[in-house]
């Protein structure tokens, strides 16, 4: 049974999701994950696991859930493999970046991991000082960019319209680029996909790896 991810903007009231589930169920998919990656405004955006019988569904899938009143679908992407489990990932993570043998393997293996598991254009990490670009995976903008998007990060009262801080050492230059700085190490990890917007879940997540990576950057440095 292949699997997805769809992700699903709906209204915050009761029985909305229910209503969405049901529909899934009506054309013979199996919910099995549900991720919760914003909530405010009235609305909430979660990000479904869906095992479904194939591909020749998915159109009649859209059509359900689209029937629910006031629900949109940010996105529909397969997924190779059992689908995510963003708590088991997190703990494989974390122990992934503390047995690197060296504070320059940590950082590239955390711009690597980070861009796969959000499958994201690319993950880069940027020095905060010199603003040199250490590290680069995927198919990241040039330099003079990447450069850009770190100093916004760590100076957010000189970001342009339209940025503004999201807590917890990141900043929103654009819904699709988040950035978190990792003082300990003296760099920024810079995340960029053009889409799904990133969510304050997943800034959230990106700003929990840059600390767990910043502390053990410190016990290797």
């Amino acid at each position: 049974m292949p699997n997805y991810l769809i992700r699903v903007q709906l209204p915050d009231r009761p029985g909305a999701l229910g209503a969405v589930a049901s529909r899934i169920g009506s054309v013979g998919g199996d919910v099995v994950s549900i991720d919760i990656l914003q909530r405010d405004n009235g609305a909430v955006v979660d990000e479904l696991g869906v095992g479904l019988a194939g591909d020749h569904l998915l159109d009649l899938l859209r059509d359900e859930i689209l029937e629910v009143d006031g629900v949109s679908i940010e996105a529909l992407r397969a997924v190779d493999g059992p689908l995510p489990d963003r708590h088991a990932e997190l703990l494989d993570i974390a122990t992934e970046l503390f047995v690197q043998v060296s504070p320059e393997a940590l950082l590239d293996h955390l711009a690597d991991r980070v861009r796969r598991s959000l499958a994201a254009e690319f993950a880069a990490i940027v020095d905060a000082d010199t603003t040199r670009v250490t590290s680069s995976h995927g198919d990241a903008p040039p330099d003079d960019e990447l450069r850009a998007m770190a100093l916004w990060a760590v100076t957010p009262l000189s970001s342009p319209v339209g940025a503004h801080e999201t807590g917890a050492g990141s900043i929103d230059q654009s819904p699709g680029v988040a950035a978190a700085e990792m003082v300990r190490a003296g760099v920024v990890l810079v995340v960029g996909r053009a889409g799904p917007v990133f969510r304050s879940r997943e800034r959230q997540w990106i700003a929990i790896m840059a600390e767990l990576a910043d502390h053990g950057w410190r016990e290797l440095a």
